[in-house]
Formats: C-alpha cells, sequence, structure tokens
C-alpha cells in the first residue's frame, strides 16, 4: 500500500470516528444504550489510535524499514 493511500484511510477513519463523537454529544443518546457502549468502547479508542498514528507516521514508517533491513 502507498503512502498517500495509507494517509487516506487514516484520515477517513479519524474523520468518521470523530463525526460519531459528534453525533453522540449532540444526540445524546441514553446511558444504557448500544450508542453509548460502541462510542465508549469502540469509537473513542479508535479515533485515539487514529489521531496518534497519522501524527507519529513518519517516525513508525522509519521503524519499519529498519526492521526491514535487519
Amino acid at each position: 500500500m502507498k503512502a498517500k493511500q495509507i494517509r487516506t484511510i487514516q484520515r477517513a477513519v479519524h474523520l468518521a470516528t470523530g463525526l460519531a463523537i459528534v453525533a453522540y454529544i449532540y444526540l445524546a443518546p441514553p446511558a444504557d444504550s448500544p450508542a453509548h457502549t460502541a462510542i465508549r468502547w469502540f469509537v473513542v479508542p479508535v479515533l485515539v489510535v487514529s489521531g496518534v498514528a497519522m501524527w507519529q507516521w513518519p517516525r513508525v514508517r522509519r521503524l519499519i524499514r529498519a526492521k526491514d533491513r535487519v
């Protein structure tokens, strides 16, 4: 997979999860709903991981290249 494709996928995932959080905030589902559980245990962790991945992608790519050389 090319770097541009990876960045596009990361951005799409990050934006989609961000939109889910915005919808959660403005629609405010009840605390016992499946949406509440999905936001808490799936959407927020994916949002954090995708944000960190975009932020640190050059460093991760260098580590991957270094492992391939060994």
